[in-house]
Order: structure tokens, then C-alpha cells, then sequence
């Protein structure tokens, strides 16, 4: 299809706007004109799981009429060759946090829709966790008129585990029940404290109890989650997970009638793993796909939820039941019946490509306008400025050397030290062990340590919402720094300023001059800022579009790989380290968090006197 064709078609769709449901019907029947013919496709029918040659009928935001098989030709105001490729609903993402692209939602728009995504479910616990409710409303605000359908979940944990952490916001159970009623939310996000659902906790069944009272959907968040206490999460209202790692736990949560939502993202690579357990069983009624945190520059060098679908083909699933997952199991799920298929009715979201294996979208039509082709978005996405405050979110003191220095008492000659080790295991990224130190002039030597995992890391976490001065301090282990420092504002859900690094005197430039550049990544070796990457709104969002902020996503990664950091997913380890509801263990601005237990542990577990 050329790209000349399409703009016309941009220039005529705008024009029509939406019909009236008699012109629905009398176009149905044809009565009316349709306004668009999409012909000599062929049809992927999500209901039956056939493909055939086919032509779609469009009025204003519907599809009217699609043919029976073999006819592919229908009268229509303008018509469109589809050049016999393969007509999919438009793709659903079931879970996302638009923030964490680190792109605004029309920018976010822009890159998704030419990958064939036109319908999102977003939870904006990201900015809520630092902006609460006015973060939350302008994510609504600035999606209202994309091209792009945005559902927004309202965030069931800000902050994700309040006993052993504190965010910029506090969403109680009566707080809840009225944000619930927002204009523009959709259901209630991911219910991250699944300790706390498992064990009755009064906020979390509070929460739970608000969502039930106005009859919406609660996602569910239970990674490790099994047996009993997976009976005991389903049995309280959450009926949703995207945080199977492994295809065991998939397995399993999919036979208790969970929706499993296939997560494919910048961060983890889930896909694989469950395909290889679940191919086996064919077409699943209770799967669905989503992309959870996927980076700028990753939406647009591998895509969307067509990556994922692709992702999921490459390994055993039938090209059309990857489809029929991220699309009319997602409607389903989602208990909407106005998407996720081409059929008379439902919303002419329609996506073509010219391969089921490799998903490269030609053209994306949302509600009935083309809005995508030959991978660029042809419609303006309306931008809407954050407040300037937004701007100001990093509320920090003075930063020293010395406080990143781990203090024991004088007359200690070494102690015993709690270590959070990255990629512990398949399914637990994250666990403790112990390991002893030296001390030396009141001050723990963690240089001394040889281990497996390379050197040790210190980290420190500063409260930055200026609720309170707290500050916490933690020993890590193959995290992989090998020299200088990190500091970033995306630390995840709280999004405190987190240091990571080994020379204190880096690790306080660094901090630092992310304070005064109020938000972003930074790195510094040696005195000198050798990276960074700019995250001024709420110490989240760029501002840019995807092509501009890609030069500098990958520059910032590049230079901190080649330095300080080498190895895989380098931002992935410094963003993660603080979210306490992944297991097992985590540091929060209130100290080390045992994830399993929701308790805060000391970082020093036996100290030893000359």
C-alpha cells in the first residue's frame, strides 16, 4: 500500500467523524455508504481462528460489515487495497506504565501505534508514587484525545508496601474509594502487596472492598506466588498476573483460572520461558499479553505488543493464537465488547501485516481512522504541558562522601553483613546473603570483599518528596559496578534518588548534580559526569519524542557499559534494587526489606570486638 494513498486516506477519515448509530445500521445493511472498504485482505478471525480473503466495511468508528470468506471487494466512499495481507484487530496491551518509556502519553502514542497497538491499560503508579492524585489526573488529561485508547487503572499501592516504605502520596482505602470515581478511570492497577492480600491485611482488603463496591476490574501483581497463598489472592478478587518468570509458575496460575498476562518488556523476558511450557495446549480462553516497562528506545527498534506476539511465534505458538491472545482474549478480559476483533460492531481498530510470523505493521486504522503507516504515526498527538512543579520534584539536602560510608562502632574490628545479590535465580532476581567484613577506623571495608560477583556496591536511597529526611544505605553484590557511581530517579514504584557505585566521593558528585538537574540518570567516574540522561518531569519523563530521546537512552547505556557497568540490562539493575514487592530482597528509604515478609532487616547482622 504507498504511502501517498494513505495520507489521502488520513486527509478523508478526519473529515468524517462519528456516525450515528442508525448510520451504523443503515450502512450495515447497505443503506449508506460506508466511508471505508478495506479490501483483499486476508482476515484473521480471532472467534474461529480462520484466515481468509476478505473485505472490511467501516462507518465513522465502527466496522460495519466484514464479508463472508472469499469476497473482497465492498463499495465504500474511499477504498482501500490491502494488497492480500493479513487484517488483525488492533493489539491491546493489558498492562503498561506509560512512564516508565520515559515518554509523555502523546509521545507514547506516537510510538505505538505505527507497531499496531491501539488500545492500552496504563497504571500511572510511577508519577502517583511521586505526584499522587495531580500526577494520576494529568496522565488522564494528557491522553483524553490521543489516537491512541488509553485505560487508565487507578494505582492500588502508592506506595507499593507501605510497611517498609514511603512515596510522595499516601492511598488509603478511603482515598481510594474516591479517586476510584475520577473521570477517566478505568479499574483499580495492580495490586502489588500481594503479602498483604494473602494475610488480610485492613488496607489492602480496604482497597480491594472500594473496588468491588463500584464493580471494577482489580489487576493482579503475584510473582512467586503458589499454592495456598495463590488460592488465598484469586479467592480475595485478584484474578490477574504478568509476573510469571518461569513456566511453571505460569502453568500454574493459568490452571486456577488466572488471567495470565505474558509479559515481554525492556527488563524482562518472559515470553520464552512460558511458551515452551503452555505451546503444548494450543488456544488458552484465560492468556493475555502485555508490555509492562518497555523503554523508548526498545518500542522503536523491536517494537510493541507485536513483539511480543513475534516473541511468542519464534517460540512454539501458533502465529494465529498469539494473535487471538493479544486480542480478543484481552477484550474479554477486559470485559469490554466494543474491541479485539473485526467484526461487525466493534470499534475499526484494524491492523495490517504483511506476515503473521514477523508482525511488521504496514498501516494501523483506529476507531476508524488511519493513524499509522510504513512505521510512522501520520496523525498529530495533542501534547498537554505539565505543571511547572512537575519540574521541581527532587527535594533533596546536600549530599556527602562520607554519607555513604557504612559507620560501626569504634572498638569492632570486623562484622558480619547483610548483601543483596542480583540475578539470584530464575524467578527470584534478587535475594540476601551474608558475607563478613573487615572494619577499619569505624568504617565497614567493603573493597575487601572477593567474591564470585565481582566487587560490592554500596547503595544509597534518599527520600526525595520531601515528606521526611530518611535516608538508608545497603551492600550489593553482582550488580556490577565496577568503578565510580550511578544515581538515578526512576527507582521503582517510590522513585527516591537512588546511588549505587563503589567511590563515595562519585557517588555524592553524582547525586548531586542529579538534584540540581532535577531528575534523570547520571554517571561519574573519577570526578567527571561521563553519562547522563535527562528526566525532568517528575524525575520520570523526558518530554522528547521517541527518535529524540533514543540517542540518548542508547548513548547513556552505551557509555556506562563500556566504563563503569559492563554486561547486560545495566539500567534494569539500577532501577530495580528499590522496589520492595519483587522478591526477595530490596532497600527502600526506610532500610533493607525482606520482600517475602514485608520487614525491614538490618544491614549488619553480628559485629565482631578485638
Amino acid at each position: 500500500m504507498c504511502t501517498t494513498c494513505l495520507l489521502f486516506m488520513v486527509s478523508v477519515t478526519k473529515i468524517k467523524g462519528r456516525a450515528s448509530m442508525v448510520q451504523y445500521t443503515a450502512a450495515a445493511r447497505n443503506a449508506e455508504q460506508l466511508d471505508t472498504a478495506i479490501e483483499n485482505i486476508q482476515l484473521v478471525n480471532v472467534f474461529t481462528g480462520e484466515v481468509y480473503p476478505a473485505a472490511i466495511g467501516i462507518k465513522g468508528e465502527k466496522i460495519v460489515h466484514v464479508t463472508q470468506p472469499g469476497v473482497t471487494e465492498l463499495d465504500a466512499l474511499s477504498r482501500v487495497d490491502g494488497k492480500q495481507e493479513y487484517a488483525i484487530p488492533g493489539l491491546i496491551d493489558t498492562h503498561v506504565h506509560i512512564e516508565s518509556s520515559m515518554l509523555t502519553p502523546e509521545a507514547y502514542a506516537q510510538a505505538v501505534l505505527p507497531q499496531g497497538t491501539t488500545t492500552v491499560v496504563t497504571d500511572p503508579h510511577e508519577i502517583g508514587n511521586v505526584l499522587g492524585e495531580r500526577g494520576i489526573q494529568y496522565m488522564i488529561d494528557a491522553s483524553r484525545k490521543l489516537d491512541l485508547r488509553v485505560l487508565t487503572f487507578l494505582p492500588s499501592c502508592v506506595p507499593s508496601a507501605p510497611a517498609v516504605e514511603t512515596s510522595g502520596d499516601n492511598f488509603t482505602p478511603e482515598k481510594v474509594g474516591k479517586l476510584l470515581k475520577m473521570d477517566g478511570i478505568d479499574g483499580l492497577a495492580e495490586v502489588m502487596n500481594y503479602y498483604g492480600v494473602i494475610h488480610e491485611d485492613p488496607r489492602m482488603m480496604g482497597i480491594l472492598e472500594e473496588a468491588r463496591k463500584v464493580g471494577m476490574l482489580a489487576q493482579g501483581h503475584a510473582p512467586t506466588v503458589s499454592g495456598r497463598d495463590l488460592s488465598a489472592y484469586l479467592a480475595a478478587g485478584v484474578d490477574s498476573d504478568h509476573e510469571s518468570r518461569t513456566g511453571e509458575e505460569a502453568l500454574e496460575k493459568a490452571r486456577s483460572g488466572m488471567w495470565l498476562e505474558i509479559r515481554e518488556s525492556s527488563f524482562a523476558h518472559n515470553a520464552a520461558p512460558i511458551a515452551e511450557k503452555i505451546r503444548h495446549l494450543g488456544y488458552m480462553p484465560n492468556i493475555c499479553l502485555c508490555s509492562d516497562d518497555v523503554k523508548a528506545n526498545h518500542l522503536l527498534s523491536q517494537g510493541h505488543m507485536n513483539h511480543v506476539v513475534r516473541t511468542l511465534v519464534d517460540n512454539g505458538i501458533d502465529p494465529v493464537t498469539a494473535i487471538r491472545f493479544g486480542t480478543i482474549n484481552a477484550a474479554n478480559r477486559l470485559q469490554r465488547t466494543d474491541i479485539g476483533a473485526i467484526v461487525p460492531g466493534r470499534s475499526a481498530d484494524v491492523v495490517l501485516v504483511n506476515d503473521l510470523e514477523q508482525m511488521t505493521v504496514s498501516s494501523t486504522w483506529a476507531q476508524g481512522k488511519l493513524v499509522a503507516a510504513d512505521g510512522k504515526c501520520l496523525t498529530s498527538q495533542p501534547r498537554i504541558e505539565p505543571p511547572s512543579d512537575f519540574y521541581q520534584t527532587v527535594k533533596v539536602g546536600d549530599i556527602f562522601p562520607e554519607d555513604f560510608h557504612i559507620g560501626v562502632e569504634d572498638d569492632v574490628t570486623k562484622a558480619a553483613v547483610r548483601v543483596i545479590e542480583y540475578d539470584y535465580a530464575p524467578g527470584i532476581p534478587t535475594n540476601f546473603f551474608e558475607t563478613t567484613l573487615p572494619v577499619k577506623n569505624g568504617l565497614l571495608e567493603i573493597s575487601a570483599y572477593e567474591g564470585k560477583k565481582g566487587p560490592l556496591n554500596r547503595i544509597g536511597v534518599f527520600h526525595r518528596h520531601g515528606k521526611n529526611n530518611n535516608r538508608s544505605l545497603g551492600v550489593l553484590a553482582g550488580y556490577g559496578i565496577m568503578d565510580g557511581a550511578v544515581a538515578t530517579t526512576v527507582a521503582h514504584d517510590s522513585h527516591h534518588l537512588a546511588v549505587l557505585g563503589v567511590n563515595p566521593d562519585d557517588m555524592a558528585i553524582a547525586a548531586n548534580h542529579l538534584r540540581n538537574r532535577q531528575g534523570g540518570m547520571v554517571a561519574v567516574k573519577d570526578g567527571d559526569i561521563i553519562a547522563e540522561l535527562d528526566l525532568p518531569i517528575a524525575g520520570l519523563m523526558s518530554g522528547k519524542d521517541a527518535e529524540q530521546l533514543t540517542p540518548s537512552i542508547e548513548n547513556f547505556v552505551e557509555r556506562i557499559q563500556e566504563t563503569i557497568m559492563p554486561g547486560l540490562n545495566p539500567i534494569h539493575r539500577l532501577i530495580a534494587v528499590t522496589l520492595p514487592v519483587i522478591p526477595k530482597a530490596k532497600i527502600s528509604d526506610q532500610g533493607l526489606v525482606d520482600v517475602d515478609q514485608q520487614k525491614l532487616v538490618p544491614l549488619l547482622t553480628e559485629v565482631y570486638q578485638s
